[in-house]
């Protein structure tokens, strides 16, 4: 009895208590004709429930999502294709989608075709409003009679992956930039090298030294050339994000958690174009985008959109163990700081990595103008604080508001320079 009650709509249980009223009344009564009626909405929900639950589908269901790896904000589109082929028609079906709502609203469809044969392709809209991995399916198909007595739920297993990257943005070269290397000058020229030193000649500067002239490339100028030894080239950098949760503001995809993520995907894109090796430190320690021995690999590109994909906040208080990891695992590098609300603390502890001529820049968001609700006025005036401390110790920052993209951030960074 169980089963069959779970398959009648509220409609088909109000026709069978309603028939087993009537039938009790008539047989008390002697009441044929009620009899006759009370036996009829009892008869119509059994041959339904008969008729859905025997009755074997054979229907195809081919699913994808386009495309199914987009940035965040991005729209997408699902894409579902069923069929049927079967010896007897199928009746009414309610088809429905398992959609995350981080994607968008559960699309529903209804199928009254009455052939034993069909095909019909339908489409959806989504929408990446939220950076992770998603699943949507499996497809729900739910059964019913003409009457809307009986329905029965069946569904597919095929489900399709999302993946929600973050917004990543083309950044101009930034010329004052230098990048330092772990071997070489602090500001690494782009050679083709074959061995572990190569003999450079530059002109003639007032003040060197007379035993570097290169008597051959100044016959062959005219002019006074030096030799300047350089090493191969083999520049990398370190990108520290602040992932606290406490350090952001904003919600969805218009938080300063998502712009400083962005950032950061951006920057070591960039970084990884240029030959540079990368590596990204957030509040829990280092994401591992390198390999061994701190050589950049094919595949870091892809390792950067999977780790910042998967990043979530924090809820450390403190920069200090992302700054020991970095400090511990890669000294004298090119720094570069995506920060959310920082105080003088914070300051003093990213300067442990400014050692070995290292070059720290900065992009240190105005978090105030991402929050529904203005920091204290203690909170800013550490926050600004902690940004003279960084300027006052030969970092490039840049304060970031609400509305400026990355990429001018970025520019607006190449244009600076260090305070000596």
């Amino acid at each position: 009895m169980g089963r069959p009650w779970r398959l009648l709509t509220p409609r088909g249980r109000f026709f069978v208590v309603v028939g087993v009223v009537g039938l009790l009344t008539a047989m008390v009564a002697g009441q044929r004709d009620i009899m006759r009626l009370a036996l009829l909405l009892l008869a119509l929900p059994a041959v339904a429930a008969v008729m859905v639950s025997r009755a074997r589908l054979r229907l195809s269901c081919e699913r994808a999502i386009e495309p199914a790896e987009v940035p965040l904000g991005s729209p997408m589109r699902g894409r579902i294709t069923l069929g049927q082929d079967g010896r007897l028609p199928a009746g009414i079906l309610m088809l429905e989608d398992s959609v995350p709502r981080e994607l968008g609203l559960r699309p529903r469809f209804l199928v009254d075709k009455a052939d034993l044969s069909w095909r019909r392709e339908v489409e959806y809209p989504l929408l990446g409003r939220v950076r992770g991995r998603f699943t949507t399916g499996p497809l729900m198909v739910r059964t019913t009679d003409p009457f809307g007595l009986v329905q029965l739920d069946r569904q597919f297993v095929a489900t399709s992956d999302v993946m929600v990257t973050p917004q990543v943005v083309a950044l101009g070269p930034m010329r004052a930039s230098g990048g330092g290397g772990s071997t070489g000058e602090a500001r690494p020229h782009r050679i083709g090298v074959v061995g572990q030193d190569d003999s450079l000649v530059r002109e003639y500067r007032q003040g060197d030294e007379v035993r570097r002239i290169h008597w051959r490339s100044t016959a062959h100028r005219g002019e006074l050339m030096v030799r300047r030894e350089e090493q191969a080239w083999d520049p990398s950098a370190n990108l520290v994000l602040d992932s606290r949760v406490g350090a952001h503001a904003g919600r969805g995809l218009h938080s300063s958690l998502e712009w400083a993520i962005s950032a950061a995907a951006s920057v070591a894109l960039h970084f990884l174009d240029q030959g540079y090796s990368v590596e990204i430190f957030e509040a829990d320690g280092p994401l591992h985008i390198t390999g061994s021995m701190g050589q950049h690999s094919s595949a870091s590109a892809e390792l950067v959109m999977s780790r910042l994909t998967d990043l979530t906040p924090k809820v450390t208080s403190s920069l200090h163990y992302a700054v020991q990891s970095a400090a511990e695992e890669r000294a004298g590098q090119l720094v570069v700081a995506v920060l959310g609300r920082m105080d003088a603390a914070d300051a003093h502890t990213l300067l442990r990595l400014q050692r070995n001529r290292s070059q720290g820049m900065a992009l240190m968001l105005d978090v105030d103008t991402f929050a529904d609700t203005p920091a204290s006025p203690r909170q800013r005036a550490e926050h600004e604080l902690a940004g003279q401390i960084l300027r006052e110790n030969a970092w490039r920052v840049v304060d970031v508001p609400r509305g400026l993209g990355v990429a001018d951030a970025w520019a607006a960074l190449g244009e600076l320079r260090a305070v000596a």
